[in-house]
């Protein structure tokens, strides 16, 4: 009983938030149109109600958090709020499940979508898919910590939500943590809008579109993609900014407040991120110059903006994927598993896994050629944990058993091996665009097929740990 309430009382400020933060602003743009969504209305009231009520009872008692109640919290959290989210799309006319699909690709900014026609959707709904990306990308569970009195082993929450925000690089006080993560957050946000807007995109596009790039979630308000603006500037701009929230926040913290801009050369996994980032697109613009005979001016174009949007897990395209031929997007994909920096927006396994798995390897070869030898793997000088060391390894483990899992559920489905593959890959790494039949939207797959990618989505989201230890019997025990 003493859970249940824990998780009520945190699940008021945070529906307090997701309205505040994503439904209002669609609300008003339907009101302003004249096409007021009485569904958002319905949401928006609720929220509040179940607020003020959790806020005048459970929000006076005292709660010590255990880890327990902050994997607990965090699961329940995403699912319930991608159940509500899913309300205005199903009002609008998709199926439940489509809509579900589609809020939790948004939420766990994925990218993926079940539309195939978004010009049929009216402004404020565009408005609202764009919004759930920018609130997920940054956590709900963050905002409410940013804002509400730090509550006793709050920190086990945050940790929960996601690895390497917590970090040294931050306030050892929870509070400030989040605080200073909204902060820089939104700053970002709003330089990516001036950007787009000074670039040539129009305010609203502006403001949807910075909304998915600063989360690193590939959504757009347009079927094309960014192939609708044929616009240069807007494609360098994105680059920037995918490259920004792919990249720890603790060391854009540290670089704007402290000014210590020599962090980024001196942390192993940001330095091994651009090589694998600078490696990929050198070999995707020769691919698309050799193999596919583009010619030099597109093979840079495209080369460049679609490596650094798959690898990133950002999952913008300027035209389908399969446009490129087969080599190009398959060897993207495979990289994009490394995915992005810890402590960043960004999906996949995260580079310092890999980084460790790899320092470790190295490690163990040259024992084997030297065994006197006396060996010790690090990063950032220090020395890599044995502890940290069976994480990874545990992690990548039950890491390629859920793949294959998912993989295998979409194959029994009588979908081909290169399409169950490419979007199995989109969904545990958070990435969004499929391949094959899924190369402009995942439309066509089954209701099973949509709530197997969506649960996928949210534990790429969460990153493996915090939903499998849910299944364990011992995490329930005292």
């Amino acid at each position: 009983m003493t859970t249940l309430l824990k998780v009520l009382r945190f699940l008021g400020p945070i529906f307090l938030f997701f309205s505040m933060l994503v439904v209002l602003p669609s609300y008003m743009i339907s009101y302003f149109d004249n096409i007021a969504d009485n569904g958002l209305l319905i949401i928006l009231l609720l929220s509040i109600f179940y607020s003020l009520v959790i806020r005048f009872t459970l929000r006076k008692q005292k709660f010590i958090y255990t880890p327990r109640d902050g994997f607990l919290i965090t699961f329940v959290s995403w699912v319930l709020v991608s159940l509500i989210a899913a309300l205005p799309f199903y009002s609008f006319g998709m199926s439940y499940v489509d809509s579900f699909f589609e809020a939790v690709s948004g939420l766990t900014t994925t990218g993926s979508t079940s539309i195939s026609s978004l010009s049929e959707l009216p402004n404020y709904l565009l408005m609202y898919r764009q919004l759930l990306q920018w609130a997920g990308g940054v956590g709900l569970v963050i905002v409410v910590l940013a804002i509400i009195p730090a509550v006793s082993g709050g920190v086990k929450v945050l940790q929960a939500e996601t690895s390497g925000f917590a970090e040294k690089s931050f306030s050892p006080r929870l509070r400030e943590t989040a605080r200073s993560l909204l902060m820089f957050y939104l700053i970002i946000t709003f330089l990516c809008v001036s950007a787009y807007w000074f670039a040539g995109m129009s305010l609203f596009d502006a403001f949807a579109h910075s909304f998915s790039t600063v989360s690193i979630g590939g959504f757009s308000t347009y079927d094309q993609n960014f192939g609708h603006f044929q616009n240069t500037g807007i494609e360098l701009v994105a680059i920037g900014f995918m490259i920004i929230s792919s990249t720890n926040f603790g060391l854009h913290f540290l670089a704007v407040t402290k000014f210590r801009f020599t962090s980024y050369l001196k942390n192993d996994e940001f330095i091994f991120f651009l090589i694998i980032l600078i490696s990929a697109i050198v070999v995707s613009i020769l691919l698309l110059l050799l193999k596919e005979e583009f010619v030099l001016s597109d093979a840079l174009r495209y080369g460049l903006f679609q490596t650094i949007s798959i690898v990133t897990t950002s999952g913008f395209t300027l035209i389908p994927l399969d446009g490129f031929g087969q080599a190009v997007p398959f060897f993207i994909f495979i990289v994009a598993f490394i995915g992005a920096c810890s402590g960043s927006v960004g999906g996949g396994m995260k580079a310092w896994r890999i980084l460790i798995l790899l320092r470790v390897a190295v490690d163990s070869i040259t024992k084997l050629m030297h065994p006197n030898a006396v060996s010790t793997s690090k990063i950032n000088g220090v020395k890599i944990e044995s502890s940290q060391i069976e994480s990874v390894f545990a992690f990548i483990a039950f890491y390629i058993a859920f793949f294959l899992l998912f993989l295998f559920i979409l194959i029994f489905q009588d979908i081909d091996f290169y399409s169950a593959f490419s979007a199995t890959t989109a969904a545990i790494n958070n990435l969004g665009p499929g391949l094959g039949v899924f190369s402009e939207n995942y439309s066509s797959l089954t209701d099973l097929g949509k709530c197997t990618l969506a649960f996928a989505m949210i534990v790429g989201r969460l990153e493996l740990f915090g939903v499998l230890i849910l299944f364990f019997p011992s995490f329930w025990k005292n």
